[in-house]
């Protein structure tokens, strides 16, 4: 197992992008399915319409929190690239010491105030009273299963950093399966379980998730990958701290805003009843499909920056950025195509509730279909920050999501078009956002930002 790592300064970039593309988006996939797999659930129940919609309102508010963390876990996964791509491999060992420890901590602290304050962040996205209660235990049980995700992230950020995306994968192939089987005996108390509703996804999600950061930490420290780990060399180190702050604070203020942006849309979501809460909850999770071949190529594009930026080999850098967008473009356009042509036939998957079918598809039609732009947007994005340029890819989000996105949402739904006026803005948004920000990539500058080059790879 020490081979997965892929050192992707050598040999062919489309090739390399691919090989550790496809293990990301294996392991997307899967977490895609098991999120889909809760909504498929809890869409059976009885009260399936207000279960979608507090399963909705908590994801948008647990996806704040997370992203506060993830953006630190983005610094990780950049350090680790660079030091690999550097020949540094020591530093790659330090860096995850100090990634875990110092993330862990911060993650305790954001799960302890999202539990504390629960109710004052569901009032904040104009939360219906009726599904607050509904919503509370599923939100709890998610936030104490939240550590382990975030342990989950890191190590798997830096691995695939280091070019080892495999062993993440198989993680969450298996994590994803638990939640999968788990979810209808827990929900609906098949056998000797009890009968949890709502609640029994949630329980299923942490199971899940504890056993994907437990067999990820056994594998690593049980030497069978690329880092070198020892329990007893855990510290802190200070100057890596600094350089996972300098990368990591501007992504966590992007992945932060861009989650409270979406908390914003859906606060006007929720202005429009649970019938639109559901059919945009049912859009987020199939909207998570689509985002699934573009995650896989942006995240393996933004570890094969960060190496060859790390070995001064600047051009294979911009050249891994540019055929994972355009690879990007190809694939969503196929797959909005297929999401346009049969709406109706993906809503009815998740709900059996015909108004939630009907204004569903206009979803698809507002936001699937432009998806393609977005699609490249993230790539960018995650290319930026494999660069070390996170504050760069912070500004031009903020930008894209606060002068573009958000008020087209919010104009268009004050038009006759209403809820369809809110998915209709947001796909527009994508357009123009998508033109914006690749008027910086073209410029290159970006790569100035990289945090460490080894100057005798890069001469010789």
């Amino acid at each position: 197992m020490r081979n997965n790592n892929i050192d992707t300064t050598k040999g062919d970039i489309k090739k390399n992008l691919w090989i550790m593309a496809w293990p990301i988006m294996i392991g997307n996939l899967i977490q895609v399915i098991y999120n889909m797999t809760d909504t498929y659930f809890v869409g059976q129940l009885e009260n399936s319409t207000d279960a979608i919609a507090a399963v909705t309102v908590t994801f948008s508010v647990v996806f704040v929190l997370v992203s506060l963390a993830a953006g630190l876990g983005i610094g990780s996964a950049t350090l680790a690239a660079q030091y690999y791509g550097a020949r540094e491999y020591k530093k790659v060992d330090e860096v995850t010491y100090t990634s875990l420890i110092v993330i862990g901590a911060i993650a305790l602290i954001f799960v302890a105030g999202g539990i504390i304050f629960y109710k004052q962040l569901f009032n904040l996205m104009n939360t219906p009273e009726n599904i607050i209660p509904i919503a509370k235990d599923y939100f709890i049980i998610i936030m104490v299963g939240m550590l382990f995700m975030f342990i989950f992230f890191i190590m798997s950020g830096i691995l695939r950093g280091i070019g080892d995306t495999k062993t993440p994968m198989i993680a969450g192939i298996v994590s994803g399966l638990i939640n999968m089987v788990l979810d209808p005996f827990l929900i609906f108390g098949w056998g000797f379980f009890p009968e949890l509703g709502i609640s029994g996804a949630a329980y299923a999600t942490v199971i899940s998730r504890i056993f994907a950061a437990g067999y990820i930490f056994y594998v690593v420290l049980r030497g069978k990958t690329f880092l070198k780990l020892d329990l007893h060399n855990f510290k802190v180190d200070l100057n890596l701290t600094k350089q996972l702050f300098k990368i990591g604070v501007p992504s966590s203020i992007s992945q932060a805003v861009i989650s409270l942006g979406g908390t914003v849309i859906m606060g006007r979501v929720n202005a429009f009843g649970s019938i639109a809460m559901a059919a945009h909850g049912i859009g987020n999770r199939l909207e998570s499909l689509l985002a699934m071949p573009t995650m896989g190529l942006a995240q393996a594009a933004s570890s094969m920056v960060g190496q060859n930026l790390g070995a001064g080999q600047r051009d294979r850098a911009y050249k891994s950025g540019q055929y994972a967008m355009k690879s990007s473009f190809i694939i969503l356009v196929i797959m909005g195509a297929i999401f346009a042509i049969f709406p109706s036939v993906f809503f009815e998957i998740f709900s059996n509730d015909q108004e939630v079918i009907a204004i569903g598809r206009y979803y698809i039609y507002g936001i699937t279909l432009l998806y393609a732009f977005v699609g490249c947007r993230i790539v960018m994005s995650n290319v930026f920050q494999g660069a070390g340029a996170a504050s760069v890819s912070m500004w031009l989000s903020l930008i894209c999501l606060w002068v573009f996105r958000i008020p087209l949402a919010y104009a268009l739904s004050y038009t006759p078009l209403g809820i369809k006026g809110v998915w209709l803005g947001v796909g527009l948004s994508f357009i123009v956002s998508f033109f914006f920000m690749y008027y910086f990539y073209k410029k290159g500058k970006w790569m100035d930002k990289v945090v460490v080059h080894n100057k005798e790879l890069a001469e010789a």
